[in-house]
């Protein structure tokens, strides 16, 4: 009976590992473009000739996908990739998903890896913004097209006329707002130099106000025009221990006018949404010296009324990520 059982653990363990070759698998074919090699059809020998890939690897990528059903076998024999995973791993296609992937195979699941080390003893690991801002940057852009919606509503509610986002990454947010209104102040603060140059030279849509970007830390950042009517922080929080997060707050405060709002966009511990990804995120931010436990809701209250904020909205964004998008206005 005994040896039956542990035969029985032994599968569920085995299926339970299963799911992780569909990430893997379609991780590798979105970073090297594979679903568009395979996806009118073809032999891994033509596709490992023209990329100059090693053969016998591309071949057992492929059984791999037919065997979980992201690649088929057609009646010529070729090898094609399902129409599905084009869409959704295809770096050409307006469906695709890779980069959330891309950020969890190569940033996340490598840290929570190496936390047997870390439970021995051993050094965490620091985290550099310049070897991941690009990533970090372009799964920001994918969670805005969810939250952008909510957003622009509000910004409508308010008639505002200018707007600041701090982290703007890619500019993604303040790109929108400049595609559909005219004589808009758009500001965006972001660290990284190079993000911000490729955000200038990248805009994706024909703006109708213009957007000015400035390489500069968020806090010691200065603004000597007149007030905004509304700031944005979007998966900010975590950069900042949360006896420091208040400071983000006041930020927000002394750049808005007196009707101001702020609106943050970040993923949630102990929400109502996502408690697997929420424990999971905080599970890699707590191996790093120097980023930090994701805020509760009420963490996020109780600053921003010692701000001088309350809070008006909090709607979930990806509910099984945890991401959530709060808004508050300044207390009139």
């Amino acid at each position: 009976m005994n040896e039956i059982k542990k035969i029985w653990r032994a599968r569920k363990w085995m299926k339970s590992n299963e799911p992780f070759l569909y990430a893997w698998h379609a991780h590798l074919g979105y970073v090297h473009d594979l679903f568009d090699e395979f996806q009118h059809g073809a032999t891994v020998t033509a596709v490992a000739d023209k990329r100059e890939m090693n053969e016998l690897l591309l071949t057992r990528w492929s059984e791999v996908g037919v065997a979980i059903g992201h690649l088929k076998i057609d009646r010529k024999g070729l090898i094609r990739s399902k129409k599905s995973m084009v869409e959704s791993m295809s770096k050409s296609s307006d469906q695709n998903v890779g980069v959330l992937l891309k950020e969890m195979m190569e940033l996340h699941i490598p840290i929570l890896l190496s936390y047997s080390e870390l439970l021995n003893g051993e050094e965490y690991a620091s985290y550099q913004d310049d070897d991941y801002a690009g990533t970090v940057a372009a799964t920001s852009s994918f969670i805005e097209r969810f939250a952008f919606p909510k957003v622009y509503q509000w910004l409508q509610k308010v008639d505002a006329k200018s707007v600041v986002d701090f982290g703007a990454g890619y500019a993604g947010y303040l790109s929108r707002i400049g595609a559909k209104e005219e004589n808009m102040k758009l500001v965006g603060i972001e660290k990284s130099r190079q993000v911000c140059l490729d955000a200038e030279s990248h805009i994706p849509y024909e703006l109708k106000s213009s957007i000015d970007l400035y390489p500069e830390d968020m806090m010691s950042w200065s603004w000597d025009g007149d007030r905004f009517d509304v700031a944005m922080m979007n998966n900010l929080l975590y950069y900042f221990a949360p006896d420091e997060r208040y400071q983000l707050f006041q930020k927000a405060s002394e750049v808005t006018s007196d009707s101001g709002s702020l609106i943050i966009i970040s993923p949630l511990h102990e929400s109502q949404h996502g408690h697997a990804f929420s424990a999971a995120f905080n599970s890699f931010m707590s191996a790093h010296s120097n980023l930090h436990q994701l805020p509760t809701s009420k963490e996020m209250v109780d600053m921003a009324s010692k701000a001088g904020f309350e809070l008006k909205q909090m709607k979930p964004i990806v509910k099984e990520g945890a991401w959530y998008c709060l808004t508050f206005q300044k207390a009139m």
